[in-house]
């Protein structure tokens, strides 16, 4: 679905004038502590045939000697009001590194939430979380998918929505990796609409 989401969107905003870029928040810090929160990024187009499409990275830190790694995917919102609206959503969040005794990495996916409401709306979600990597004596690297809602209101409107998780790496004595999907929902709601969602959730090593 990414493969079909991503060359519409750079279609759609070939020929709009309004848009909302791309939001990055990158983390690169070297020490106990590494703290990396994408933010909460707002999309939104209200008019006849609107469009709003929005693109969020956040890719965690590095923390050594024992280090805590902390990468927040932030609260994506993203919304597209109007006849023949659609709100196309992309977030990535790549968790960070920690080493050392009792490392540990933690990803959360954060809040995504889109939602195309008018006649004959598309809303189409995918959010990626890959977990961080821990090394070290007892080391822990849990990862949450997030909190993810994609919903399409309207009469043959189409909600799509595809949700992958990887687990990350934890390496060492007593080590310990943790995998969470999240909570993920799509909802189509209309006359002739159509949800579709796919969510896959692999475990670390």
């Amino acid at each position: 679905m990414r493969k079909m989401i991503l060359p519409a969107a750079l279609a759609l905003l070939s020929g709009l004038g309004a848009f909302a870029g791309s939001a990055q928040a990158e983390g690169l810090q070297s020490g106990g502590v590494s703290i990396t929160r994408g933010g909460g990024n707002t999309n939104a187009a209200v008019g006849r045939d609107s469009f709003a499409g929005q693109s969020a990275t956040t890719i965690g830190g590095m923390a050594r000697a024992g280090g805590r790694v902390m990468t927040q995917g932030g609260g994506n919102g993203n919304l597209a009001l109007g006849r023949g609206s659609a709100a196309l959503q992309d977030s990535t969040t790549v968790g960070g590194t920690a080493i050392g005794r009792g490392a540990s990495s933690y990803v959360l996916g954060g809040n995504n939430a889109n939602l195309a409401r008018g006649q004959n709306s598309l809303a189409g979600q995918s959010v990626t979380t890959l977990g961080g990597t821990a090394v070290g004596r007892g080391a822990q690297s849990s990862v949450l998918g997030g909190q993810n809602l994609n919903a399409a209101y309207g009469r043959n409107s189409t909600a799509q929505q595809q949700v992958l998780t990887m687990g990350g790496s934890a390496i060492g004595r007593g080590s310990l990796d943790k995998v969470y999907g999240g909570s993920n929902r799509n909802a189509a709601i209309g006359k002739g609409s159509f949800a579709d969602q796919q969510v896959v959730t692999i475990g670390g090593q």
